[in-house]
């Protein structure tokens, strides 16, 4: 048998390669996809279940900050009450009056986790207060935060401290008061304390599905427990272990004999963090059975295969496989898949037509790449250019109504206001003949207050004005002069002609897909059914307009402004416009968040 074996291979040594080379390729494949397989389950069964904690401690880290937003407005609604600060400066013997607690008493229904609403005299600590009684552990840690000063407008928040029902543990939202009134402005008149149930954070921890392998615990700035997703794990035995531990990194640690993946994640709202616990054992315990199950798989896939791969190749060549694979290669889009063979035979002779072939196909492909991209660059240009062109022209009817405003104010001799105009005037068109494509959101939105002041001068104070956004997104990058015709067509097709006030309101939000929306919202008189159909299919065709269908501002039209958007963003933004007849008019903007940074004075 070896003799026979011995002489095949000396025979056949091109067979004999053959066999041997695609056994070993076709079994490591199986061996190495078998290793990977196994530890890529393990860690994706370990990363799953990260990512479903952080996707839970995520939507808890909202919920605080949706919670702790609305204790600080409630708390400024309350203690800075007009009625309220009255009554307690007027009260100088710290007494509870029914006026007082009729007013207090108002406020406990607006939240069912507020137990006690109250205020502290900063000087002798009298307390005045509806709901649960404070302990006197809360008023000393109140002290202590005062002796310290670190008492001041901002709303600060307690560990857990006992309360006096049932021994369970409380927070308080506590913050320095001052006055509002006219003959006490500014001075310190009492601490606003707001005592919180903790119970519904325990609510929030029991709302995530983490089943039996994750435990999940919440601990304030000291170490000390907020609260917790199961009892299983004693808190104490793992309060120890907090100090020691990276943030936010996982790290593997053992508690007895069970072994544990341990992180840390930080709370936003607070000084607090989550603190997590997976159960090793438990995350892995069909991991064994898996092992046993694929060794078990590899060995009959081997077998198989080198059955397979020994009749197959006692029937090719090598050059042929060669071949085919070059051709799978071409066929799915690699041009640079070429034949090589290191000698020559009655097959090899293709390589030189073939590799001929791919190079031709691949300088036909690149030439149709090219032209495709110098076309679209082209009409690109061109649509920039009729844009700008629009862009560039200037309302003559609204300088004439400026200028006349300007003559009839000189008349008047009302110099400070025609100087005011005057450089808001100048202001406006420095501003729109500027060559910058974009530019920062508040500076958009300055311009927009030059040009409302210079309306005013026409409309007068029925010409209401507001803006609505957080002021860390002025510093959002935006194409410039799409904000004034917007704002202009609510004047002058929305406002014009209505009586009572005219009110246009600008407001900025991000959405989650990180898009930035800019809403027009005016109380005009909006627009009827067929105008917004007809409104709504102009914008799906957005092709740009140069009559007068669509025209507002400086004659760029809603389409206009909408092609403009998506030129410079894509076609996915653009504008959007709800209206509702003798009600108003809202269009939202809708671009991607950008930001650039303040190069210009």
């Amino acid at each position: 048998m070896y003799k026979l074996i011995t002489s095949y291979t000396h025979k056949y040594r091109l067979s004999y390669r053959m066999i041997v080379t695609n056994v070993c390729i076709a079994i490591l494949p199986i061996l190495l996809l078998g290793l990977v397989g196994y530890f890529s389950y393990i860690n994706i069964t370990k990363k799953n279940a990260l990512e479903n904690i952080n996707q839970f401690v995520n939507q808890t880290n909202n919920q605080f900050d949706e919670y702790f937003n609305r204790v600080d407005l409630l708390s400024k609604s309350i203690f800075y009450n007009r009625n309220i600060q009255r009554i307690m400066v007027e009260n100088k013997s710290w007494n509870e009056t029914d006026a007082l607690l009729r007013n207090l008493n108002s406020y406990m229904s607006l939240d069912p986790t507020i137990k006690t609403v109250g205020m502290i005299n900063a000087e002798d600590f009298r307390i005045v207060s509806t709901g649960q009684l404070m302990t006197r552990e809360m008023i000393d840690f109140i002290s202590d935060k005062q002796r310290k000063n670190m008492l001041n407008s901002k709303l600060l928040i307690s560990p857990p401290l006992s309360s006096s029902e049932n021994h369970e543990k409380g927070l308080l939202a506590f913050r320095g008061i001052k006055s509002i009134q006219e003959d006490s402005y500014l001075q310190g008149i009492y601490i606003g304390v707001l005592q919180l149930d903790t119970k519904w954070i325990q609510q929030i921890l029991h709302t995530g599905n983490l089943g039996n392998k994750a435990n999940l615990y919440i601990v304030n700035e000291t170490g000390e427990l907020i609260g917790a997703s199961t009892k299983e794990i004693d808190f104490m035995k793992i309060q120890s272990l907090i100090q020691e531990q990276p943030n936010q990194k996982v790290s593997n640690i053992s508690l007895g004999k069970v072994k544990y993946l341990y992180q840390e994640i930080p709370i936003k709202s607070l000084e607090w963090k989550f603190v997590v616990l997976i159960n090793k054992d438990k995350l892995f315990e069909k991991a064994k059975v898996i092992q046993y199950s694929l060794i078990a798989a590899i060995v009959v896939m081997m077998l198989i295969v080198v059955l397979v791969v020994a009749s197959f190749n006692f029937r090719l060549t090598h050059p042929i496989t060669k071949m085919a694979d070059a051709f799978d290669s071409a066929a799915s889009g690699d041009l640079d898949a070429k034949l090589k063979f290191g000698y020559k035979n009655e097959i090899t002779v293709i390589q030189d037509h073939y590799n001929n072939m791919l190079d031709q196909i691949k300088k036909l492909t690149d030439h149709l790449l090219q032209s495709q991209k110098q076309l679209h660059e082209k009409e690109m240009e061109k649509q920039l250019f009729q844009l700008n062109g629009l862009q560039s022209q200037i309302n003559a009817h609204f300088l004439y109504n400026v200028l006349h405003s300007i003559r009839g104010m000189s008349l008047s001799n009302a110099k400070q206001e025609v100087v005011m105009v005057i450089d808001n005037l100048v202001a406006y068109f420095r501003y729109i003949t500027r060559t910058d494509e974009y530019v920062l959101l508040y500076k958009e939105l300055d311009h927009l207050e030059r040009y409302i002041a210079i309306q005013k001068v026409r409309f007068g104070d029925r010409l209401q004005f507001k803006i609505s956004m957080d002021p860390a997104l002025g510093g959002q990058s935006i194409v410039k002069l799409i904000l004034q015709p917007l704002v202009e067509n609510s004047l002058f097709h929305g406002l014009e002609g209505k009586s009572g006030r005219w009110i246009i309101k600008i407001k900025a939000i991000v959405t989650e897909k990180n898009e930035l929306l800019i809403k027009v919202i005016d109380n005009g008189t909006g627009m009827s059914t067929d105008k917004m159909i007809s409104l709504h299919a102009d914008l799906k065709g957005s092709s740009i307009l140069t009559e007068d269908k669509g025209t507002l501002g400086q004659g760029i039209g809603l389409v206009n402004i909408h092609k403009r958007i998506q030129i410079y963003y894509g076609e996915s933004y653009g504008l959007t416009i709800k209206s509702w007849q003798d009600r108003g008019t809202i269009v939202t903007i809708t671009v991607p968040l950008r930001i650039k940074e303040d190069t210009h004075v």
